[in-house]
């Protein structure tokens, strides 16, 4: 019996909370929640802090806890007085031991015994509000009775002032210097330790401090009712800095260069620079907007060194970003163009010039010659198929249409006005060039074939062999064959006879499914993406063909195929982006990795003269940079098993 049990072994190497991103922070931010639905036992969160091994470390008003990117692991806090159990900080020793300051004192984590147990709970007897590890072997503890210092397995006690119950015995925040000065912020002002002596000396302000941070000679603290204020380390001068809209700062950390990260009870994030001595970037609640953080009382702040912003809130839980490793990137044109938000539809691209075709309208750029246009008043604003061709940009809408563009005078003009439907009004659902250089446009009312500006002819299926309904895709492989794919089916253009042919296709191909895209690799498999149902490949001749299953891409619905420089295949989904290897290797790609929404479009991509991949995307025009891809490097990060299950239940497997 017991080897018929399945251990689902939960093994978390915390990727969805690290990367390797070295320029620090992402680009955008998306934001993720945890809150009672997720197992948060209380929604106050008093800090936010990130261990060496990856996990995320909360504390509440009742607990301490461990994140690992998945699920939530309590360390409840013990004590009779319901109210007097909240965690104000967590730390980290050389060893990897996590220790926590508390309402009840200071707590150690026992690895043995996986519990929080008390740190000489007789000498320390007050709360414990701030940790600063050196990252050896001391310990610096902030209570309301003075500083503790845990060194070489002893605990000593250090008072700022001889009256134990003295403001200058409230200590709020940490911080060590370069010189090796420890610096305290308490309740009555600023206090500078020399470690090395013991000598004290200390400033007085006339409000208290509850948070602090240093940059270079300089430190920031945060006050409850005077913002941000300054203290010159080498003048011993008080300052202010810059009004983050909000006098109660809750947190303060920097990223030890430029930016001081501020949480305050009121007016939500901002990052500051303190060079430039101004807001940079803020994070507020903004009522309507689901994208905002879900309030602007900010308990806790922490950025971390993957660029991850974790928010602590007051009765609300967590707000915090996903990882975005900068695989992929929306494109932008700045100060005309974003991409992001906006549901890309068609691209055609040459040399240095770009066309996107959206939802709303089109856009084209030419970063060579930096110039911009945008078209939003056309008969349709959808646009739905374009194509590069003899030097100029031709443009398909759903209900207005066709359009061409020329990029040497940026002039929008109809196509073939004379002919009527379905040129003005009609669904021009592709625009593709032959080997002879003639130009094929599938619509709403049949096949047009164009030579020399001027039409040959218009297939329809009472003059033809097309099925009736709209032509979604023409494609012209290596061999000049044409698939065509309709409303009710596959048809082939033979150019050898000039006609449209539907007898050609061999039992069991998927000529009667409804069929969008047709792709040729470099080693001249055909790639056809049906409207329901698995990839299916073929040789061109037709005579091996079969549907490739995978467990990733089953149930979701394949948009668009395109090879990179490697020989692999991308296949967007409506849910997903996936690199497959042709054989049987299928990798998924994730929000993590930059891609803007797991929903893709119905949209060909382009591969650019760099080997660089662009796709359509619900929420923009995504790039690919393969050379990024490859230079990747490994997360710094071991992998974790951060639980075991047996049937769905918590269990320690026996060794």
């Amino acid at each position: 019996m017991r080897e018929q049990l399945k251990f689902i072994i939960i093994m978390v190497g915390i990727l969805l909370l690290v990367a390797a991103r070295a320029a620090g922070m992402p680009f955008s931010y998306s934001f993720r929640s945890l809150s009672v639905s997720d197992g948060l036992p209380d929604l106050v969160i008093n800090t936010c802090y990130k261990d060496r091994s990856g996990y995320m470390w909360f504390g509440t008003n009742v607990s301490l806890e461990r994140f690992d990117g998945i699920r939530l692991k309590h360390y409840l806090i013990k004590g009779k007085a319901e109210n007097l159990k909240r965690v104000y900080a967590v730390a980290e020793m050389a060893e990897g031991e996590i220790w926590v300051g508390s309402d009840v004192g200071l707590l150690h984590l026992d690895k043995a015994t996986d519990d929080l147990e008390a740190v000489e709970p007789v000498l320390i007897d007050a709360p414990v509000y701030c940790l600063l590890s050196d990252g050896k072997q001391t310990l610096y503890a902030g209570t309301r009775k003075g500083l503790f210092v845990y060194e070489g397995g002893k605990m000593r006690h250090i008072l700022i002032d001889k009256n134990v119950f003295s403001q200058w015995n409230e200590i709020k925040g940490l911080n060590i210097g370069e010189d090796g000065r420890l610096w305290l912020a308490t309740l009555k002002g600023v206090v500078a330790l020399h470690t090395a002596s013991g000598k004290l000396e200390t400033y007085a302000y006339r409000n208290p401090f509850y948070s602090l941070t240093r940059i270079g000679g300089v430190l920031y603290l945060g006050t409850m009712n005077e913002g941000i204020v300054t203290f010159d380390t080498q003048e011993k001068a008080f300052g202010k800095l810059v009004d983050v809209g909000c006098s109660v700062i809750s947190s303060l950390s920097t990223d030890g260069k430029d930016l001081l990260y501020v949480g305050t009870d009121g007016n939500g994030v901002h990052f500051v620079s303190v060079t430039q001595r101004k807001v940079v970037k803020s994070f507020r609640h903004e009522t309507g907007n689901d994208a905002s953080i879900r309030s602007n009382s900010v308990y806790s702040l922490l950025v971390d060194r993957d660029g991850l912003l974790w928010i602590g809130f007051y009765q609300l839980g967590v707000d915090y970003t996903l990882h975005n490793n900068g695989l992929f990137a929306a494109y932008r044109y700045p100060p005309y163009l974003d991409t992001r938000d906006m549901p890309v539809r068609t691209i055609a691209f040459h040399q240095g010039e770009k066309l996107v075709g959206s939802r709303d309208g089109l856009y084209f750029i030419d970063e060579d010659r930096r110039l911009f246009k945008s078209f939003h008043n056309l008969r349709a604003n959808m646009i739905i198929s374009s194509c590069y061709f003899e030097g100029k940009y031709y443009i398909g809408t759903y209900g207005g249409g066709m359009y061409v563009f020329d990029p040497l005078t940026l002039e929008l003009v109809d196509f073939d006005a004379a002919e009527g439907e379905p040129f003005l009004t009609g669904h021009i659902f592709c625009i593709r060039p032959d080997a002879d250089g003639d130009l094929w446009i599938g619509t709403s009312s049949g096949l047009y074939r164009y030579r020399a500006g001027k039409q040959v002819a218009h297939y329809t299926g009472s003059n033809s062999k097309l099925p009736e309904g709209n032509i979604y895709e023409v494609f012209f492989d290596s061999t000049r064959k044409g698939w065509i794919c309709t409303e009710k089916g596959l048809c082939i253009w033979d150019a050898s006879s000039e006609s449209i042919r539907t007898d050609v296709f061999p039992e069991g191909f998927i000529n009667e499914e409804k069929v969008r895209v047709v792709y040729e690799d470099s080693r001249h498999n055909l790639y056809l993406l049906p409207e329901k149902g698995t990839l299916f490949v073929s040789d061109l001749s037709m005579s091996h063909f079969s549907r490739f299953d995978n467990e990733l891409l089953r149930g979701k619905t394949l948009m668009s195929v395109v090879e990179d420089n490697e020989g692999w295949l991308w296949l967007t989904t409506n849910n997903g982006i996936y690199r497959y290897d042709k054989k049987d290797r299928v990798m998924p790609y994730s929000l993590s990795d930059g891609i803007l929404s797991p929903i893709f479009i119905n949209c060909m991509p382009v591969k650019d003269e760099s080997g660089g991949l662009w796709f359509g995307n619900s929420k923009g025009l995504v790039y690919l940079d393969m050379n990024k891809l490859k230079s990747r490097k490994v997360p710094p990060y071991k992998l974790a098993v951060s639980g075991v299950q047996v049937d769905g239940e918590e269990a320690v497997p026996e060794v």
